[in-house]
């Protein structure tokens, strides 16, 4: 049996055809307001939850905090230079996590 088309006719006339199926489908464009930007409100169940993990995040940050001054007040009246140390990584470990939680609850609040 003979074929119809030559391999390379295949090759045009199938994303030819596509194309011109896909140039009929109405594309409507979504407002601001869109589905993720509505999860993210407090009131929703992911809105909730990201709520409490911002809030964990600035709680873990402050024990973080306090757990580094203590420990570096510990170096201070031991004088101990190592302990200094690991108390000053500990307080800076606990501010950056505290400016996490912050920072990603002022940009969300932002958006919404």
């Amino acid at each position: 049996m003979k074929k119809l088309f030559k391999k390379d006719a295949w090759m045009k006339i199938v994303p030819s055809t596509i194309a011109v199926v896909a140039m009929g489908v109405q594309a409507y464009a979504n407002t601001p307001n869109n589905w993720l930007l509505s999860m993210l409100n407090s009131d929703k169940p992911v809105g909730m939850v990201l709520s409490m993990m911002w809030t964990a995040f600035k709680i873990i940050g402050a024990v973080l905090i306090v757990f580094g001054a203590v420990q570096m007040g510990f170096a201070f009246k031991n004088d101990d230079a190592d302990g200094k140390t690991k108390g000053m990584r500990a307080a800076l470990s606990g501010a950056i996590v505290v400016a996490i939680g912050f920072g990603a609850e002022a940009m969300i609040n932002a958006i919404v």
